[in-house]
């Protein structure tokens, strides 16, 4: 049975936690929204929170004197490709939510200057650990608009990311993208390569930032940490499709702080009043161990722990 009720999460304010017993989600609506914690009941937090407001960007040239944006941590949406610094909207403010039988639905105030307006919902399993998360984006200005909706989940430090490269059957033809960002070095000793996985560690140690972007045709991407791990699914839509970032719908990222995991829609053009949608499905297992990085290792670890559940 799903429960939702108010709670106070840490500095953060009044936020919704929303349970069925196998997993837990809370959700920022003082700022935001974030999913600023996902976990099994009784686990540690995945979620990366920045609580004390550690990490800011000053967004006044866009958004008027005295703006600042603030990372908060966890789950957030934005319109790909990003831009600085209309895509630092500053979320500062309460937002309207409500509850429905099945989770709760967020939805932010419109954006001054992009005319942008954010839905976010939550539908949760009676029983079972996982939830769907939907996320809108309606055109809210007076003019046209192009992009693709961007889902970024900011994960806690000490984490595992595997993503799965496409083994579609192309014949002559290519079947695999790898974009890369100007800072990413290929010999960076927290990601590995392999044949059919790619996987990116985060370690507090090394203050480089790592990103990478594929076209993950098989619509998954994993997180492991603190005994868990966090499967984000999607619908990967190549035959119609065009996605930013050179064709990535898939894309992570790291630092010395946390590690982002992430899944982004086609391009849609919106004219005014129009909207997009794109949905990634949460599934969250315990008792989750890290898999070596080699390629035998990786095939077991998935075979065994994620195709099941997918």
């Amino acid at each position: 049975m799903v429960q939702t009720k108010e709670i106070q999460y840490k500095n953060f304010g009044k936020c919704i936690e929303i349970s069925n017993g196998k997993v837990s989600v809370t959700v920022t609506v003082d700022v935001g929204p974030r999913i600023i914690a996902c976990s099994a009941p009784g686990k540690p937090n995945l979620m990366w929170n920045d609580d004390q407001l550690v990490f800011s960007q000053d967004v006044s040239s866009a958004f008027g004197e005295g703006k600042t944006w603030y990372i908060y941590g966890g789950h957030r949406m934005w319109l790909s490709p990003e831009d600085m610094p209309l895509s630092y909207y500053p979320d500062n403010e309460p937002i309207r939510y409500h509850s429905t039988a099945s989770g709760a639905v967020f939805q932010p105030q419109k954006q001054e200057v992009t005319g942008l307006a954010e839905t976010m919902e939550i539908v949760m399993d009676d029983s079972r650990p996982f939830f769907d998360v939907i996320h809108t984006m309606e055109n809210g200005s007076d003019k046209p608009k192009t992009g693709a909706i961007w889902c970024l989940t900011v994960t806690d430090k000490g984490g595992m990311a595997i993503i799965p490269q496409s083994s579609d059957d192309t014949a002559l033809l290519s079947n695999r993208l790898v974009a890369l960002w100007p800072y990413t070095r290929l010999t960076d000793s927290r990601a590995f390569f392999g044949d059919d996985y790619i996987t990116l560690r985060q370690d507090v140690s090394v203050k480089e930032k790592f990103k990478v972007g594929i076209n993950n045709t098989e619509g998954w991407m994993a997180y492991l940490n603190h005994g868990q791990m966090l499967i984000k699914t999607f619908t990967p839509e190549y035959h119609d499709g065009v996605y930013p970032d050179w064709g990535c719908d898939n894309e992570i990222f790291t630092n010395e702080h946390f590690l982002e995991v992430e899944s982004l829609s086609p391009m849609y053009d919106m004219d005014p009043g129009q909207s997009i949608t794109h949905t990634e499905r949460w599934i969250v297992s315990d008792g989750v161990v890290f898999p070596n990085e080699d390629n035998s290792s990786l095939e077991r670890f998935v075979e065994t722990n994620i195709r099941g559940l997918l």
